[in-house]
Protein backbone atom coordinates (compact mmCIF):
# COMPACT_ATOMS: atom_id res chain seq x y z
CA UNK A 1 0.00 0.00 0.00
CA UNK A 2 2.87 2.70 0.75
CA UNK A 3 4.59 1.85 -2.42
CA UNK A 4 1.09 2.44 -4.23
CA UNK A 5 0.33 5.93 -2.02
CA UNK A 6 4.01 7.02 -2.93
CA UNK A 7 3.06 5.94 -6.76
CA UNK A 8 0.32 8.14 -6.80
CA UNK A 9 2.05 10.91 -5.10
CA UNK A 10 4.56 11.08 -7.91
CA UNK A 11 1.56 11.63 -9.65
CA UNK A 12 -0.04 14.55 -7.86
CA UNK A 13 2.71 16.37 -7.38
CA UNK A 14 2.52 17.40 -11.23
CA UNK A 15 -0.89 19.29 -10.64
CA UNK A 16 1.28 21.82 -8.51
CA UNK A 17 0.25 25.46 -9.56
CA UNK A 18 2.69 27.05 -11.87
CA UNK A 19 4.92 30.02 -9.92
CA UNK A 20 5.77 33.76 -10.78
CA UNK A 21 3.56 35.19 -13.08
CA UNK A 22 1.27 32.58 -14.07
CA UNK A 23 -1.96 31.92 -12.73
CA UNK A 24 -4.95 29.33 -13.30
CA UNK A 25 -8.70 29.03 -12.60
CA UNK A 26 -10.90 25.72 -12.66
CA UNK A 27 -13.58 25.97 -15.08
CA UNK A 28 -15.59 23.04 -15.62
CA UNK A 29 -13.34 20.42 -15.04
CA UNK A 30 -10.62 22.08 -17.06
CA UNK A 31 -7.41 24.04 -15.55
CA UNK A 32 -6.71 27.86 -17.61
CA UNK A 33 -3.40 29.16 -16.87
CA UNK A 34 -2.96 32.55 -18.07
CA UNK A 35 0.78 34.13 -18.72
CA UNK A 36 0.61 37.89 -17.81
CA UNK A 37 4.66 38.23 -19.35
CA UNK A 38 4.10 36.35 -23.04
CA UNK A 39 0.02 36.61 -22.82
CA UNK A 40 -0.25 33.01 -23.63
CA UNK A 41 -3.44 30.86 -22.51
CA UNK A 42 -3.45 27.29 -22.28
CA UNK A 43 -6.12 24.96 -20.88
CA UNK A 44 -5.55 21.53 -19.11
CA UNK A 45 -7.89 18.71 -18.17
CA UNK A 46 -8.21 18.34 -14.21
CA UNK A 47 -7.67 14.94 -13.94
CA UNK A 48 -4.90 12.90 -16.39
CA UNK A 49 -5.57 9.30 -17.98
CA UNK A 50 -3.04 7.20 -16.28
CA UNK A 51 -2.23 3.68 -18.02
CA UNK A 52 0.50 1.09 -16.03
CA UNK A 53 2.37 -2.78 -17.44
CA UNK A 54 3.24 -4.80 -14.78
CA UNK A 55 7.20 -5.36 -15.23
CA UNK A 56 7.79 -8.70 -12.68
CA UNK A 57 10.24 -9.65 -15.52
CA UNK A 58 12.74 -7.35 -14.34
CA UNK A 59 11.38 -6.45 -10.36
CA UNK A 60 8.80 -7.49 -7.98
CA UNK A 61 5.78 -3.90 -7.85
CA UNK A 62 7.62 -2.83 -11.18
CA UNK A 63 5.49 -1.03 -13.55
CA UNK A 64 5.69 1.33 -16.68
CA UNK A 65 3.37 4.08 -16.68
CA UNK A 66 2.10 6.26 -19.77
CA UNK A 67 0.23 9.40 -18.01
CA UNK A 68 -2.18 11.10 -21.02
CA UNK A 69 -2.91 14.82 -20.99
CA UNK A 70 -5.77 16.76 -22.49
CA UNK A 71 -4.30 20.06 -22.99
CA UNK A 72 -5.70 23.05 -25.01
CA UNK A 73 -3.48 25.89 -26.56
CA UNK A 74 -4.17 29.46 -27.41
CA UNK A 75 -1.57 30.61 -30.41
CA UNK A 76 -2.38 34.19 -31.59
CA UNK A 77 -5.88 33.61 -30.36
CA UNK A 78 -6.30 30.45 -32.02
CA UNK A 79 -6.66 27.29 -29.66
CA UNK A 80 -5.41 24.49 -30.92
CA UNK A 81 -5.87 20.44 -29.53
CA UNK A 82 -3.48 18.28 -28.01
CA UNK A 83 -2.60 14.79 -25.85
CA UNK A 84 0.66 15.19 -24.00
CA UNK A 85 2.17 11.62 -22.82
CA UNK A 86 4.58 11.14 -20.24
CA UNK A 87 6.07 7.90 -20.37
CA UNK A 88 8.00 7.27 -17.14
CA UNK A 89 8.55 3.72 -15.23
CA UNK A 90 9.66 2.46 -11.60
CA UNK A 91 12.09 0.26 -13.67
CA UNK A 92 16.00 0.36 -13.19
CA UNK A 93 16.72 1.64 -16.78
CA UNK A 94 20.07 -0.72 -16.48
CA UNK A 95 17.45 -3.13 -16.97
CA UNK A 96 15.23 -1.78 -18.85
CA UNK A 97 15.97 1.53 -20.57
CA UNK A 98 13.54 4.57 -21.66
CA UNK A 99 12.08 4.63 -25.03
CA UNK A 100 14.15 7.14 -27.60
CA UNK A 101 13.06 10.63 -28.57
CA UNK A 102 11.96 9.01 -31.31
CA UNK A 103 9.96 6.32 -30.29
CA UNK A 104 6.89 8.22 -29.53
CA UNK A 105 4.22 6.35 -32.13
CA UNK A 106 1.23 5.64 -29.53
CA UNK A 107 -2.01 3.47 -29.89
CA UNK A 108 -4.83 3.79 -27.99
CA UNK A 109 -7.63 0.89 -28.23
CA UNK A 110 -10.54 2.06 -27.28
CA UNK A 111 -14.21 -0.28 -27.36
CA UNK A 112 -12.32 -2.75 -30.25
CA UNK A 113 -11.81 0.90 -32.32
CA UNK A 114 -7.78 1.57 -32.87
CA UNK A 115 -6.21 4.65 -32.90
CA UNK A 116 -3.04 5.51 -34.42
CA UNK A 117 -1.15 8.76 -33.45
CA UNK A 118 2.05 10.37 -34.61
CA UNK A 119 4.06 12.31 -31.95
CA UNK A 120 4.85 16.04 -33.09
CA UNK A 121 8.00 17.00 -34.01
CA UNK A 122 8.13 20.05 -31.21
CA UNK A 123 5.60 19.89 -28.18
CA UNK A 124 3.52 23.05 -27.92
CA UNK A 125 4.50 23.56 -24.64
CA UNK A 126 8.13 25.20 -23.21
CA UNK A 127 9.49 23.02 -20.00
CA UNK A 128 8.74 25.50 -18.21
CA UNK A 129 4.94 25.82 -18.96
CA UNK A 130 4.30 21.65 -18.24
CA UNK A 131 4.82 22.26 -14.24
CA UNK A 132 0.97 22.72 -14.48
CA UNK A 133 0.22 20.20 -16.98
CA UNK A 134 0.23 16.83 -14.69
CA UNK A 135 3.81 16.35 -15.68
CA UNK A 136 5.07 13.12 -13.04
CA UNK A 137 7.92 14.18 -10.79
CA UNK A 138 9.90 11.46 -12.44
CA UNK A 139 13.30 11.63 -13.53
CA UNK A 140 13.35 8.79 -16.19
CA UNK A 141 10.62 9.92 -18.83
CA UNK A 142 9.86 10.76 -21.85
CA UNK A 143 7.81 13.70 -23.12
CA UNK A 144 5.51 13.30 -26.55
CA UNK A 145 2.17 15.50 -28.03
CA UNK A 146 -0.09 14.27 -30.23
CA UNK A 147 -2.69 16.78 -32.35
CA UNK A 148 -6.28 15.84 -31.27
CA UNK A 149 -10.00 17.04 -31.77
CA UNK A 150 -12.51 17.16 -29.36
CA UNK A 151 -14.72 14.26 -31.41
CA UNK A 152 -11.68 11.95 -30.77
CA UNK A 153 -11.20 13.07 -26.78
CA UNK A 154 -14.91 12.74 -26.20
CA UNK A 155 -14.98 8.79 -27.86
CA UNK A 156 -12.15 7.75 -25.59
CA UNK A 157 -13.46 9.42 -22.65
CA UNK A 158 -17.16 7.48 -23.49
CA UNK A 159 -15.29 4.24 -24.12
CA UNK A 160 -15.56 1.27 -21.71
CA UNK A 161 -12.79 -0.58 -22.47
CA UNK A 162 -9.53 1.47 -22.82
CA UNK A 163 -5.96 0.29 -23.38
CA UNK A 164 -2.90 1.50 -24.86
CA UNK A 165 0.29 0.62 -26.93
CA UNK A 166 3.92 1.79 -27.69
CA UNK A 167 4.39 -0.46 -30.84
CA UNK A 168 8.00 1.45 -31.45
CA UNK A 169 9.07 -0.15 -28.05
CA UNK A 170 10.71 -3.39 -27.04
CA UNK A 171 8.41 -4.51 -24.87
CA UNK A 172 5.19 -5.07 -26.57
CA UNK A 173 2.55 -5.35 -23.64
CA UNK A 174 -0.49 -3.04 -23.60
CA UNK A 175 -0.81 -0.36 -20.92
CA UNK A 176 -3.96 -1.27 -18.97
CA UNK A 177 -6.22 1.74 -17.19
CA UNK A 178 -4.77 2.73 -13.67
CA UNK A 179 -5.77 6.36 -12.79
CA UNK A 180 -9.52 6.75 -14.47
CA UNK A 181 -10.10 10.30 -16.02
CA UNK A 182 -12.24 9.79 -18.21
CA UNK A 183 -15.29 11.78 -16.95
CA UNK A 184 -12.72 14.65 -16.53
CA UNK A 185 -11.72 13.89 -20.11
CA UNK A 186 -15.39 14.09 -20.93
CA UNK A 187 -16.16 17.70 -19.59
CA UNK A 188 -13.28 18.96 -20.99
CA UNK A 189 -14.19 17.84 -24.44
CA UNK A 190 -17.20 19.74 -24.14
CA UNK A 191 -15.41 22.84 -23.09
CA UNK A 192 -13.46 22.59 -26.42
CA UNK A 193 -16.57 22.50 -28.90
CA UNK A 194 -16.92 25.37 -31.32
CA UNK A 195 -13.93 26.90 -30.68
CA UNK A 196 -11.02 24.67 -31.38
CA UNK A 197 -8.85 25.59 -34.63
CA UNK A 198 -6.87 22.60 -36.35
CA UNK A 199 -3.76 22.03 -34.71
CA UNK A 200 -0.81 23.14 -37.13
Amino acid sequence: MLRVASLRAIVLVGIACLTGCASYKVVNGARTYFDSNTGSTWSVVDEPLIFARSRTDVAAYARDYVTLVAIQVDVSAQDHDYLMLYRWSTVDPRFSPPPGPDQGELEILADGREIRLQPLAQLPVRPDERRGLHEPAHAQMRTYAYAVDPSLLRFVAGSRDLTVRMPQESVQLPFTLWGDGRRALARFADTLDGRTQAAP
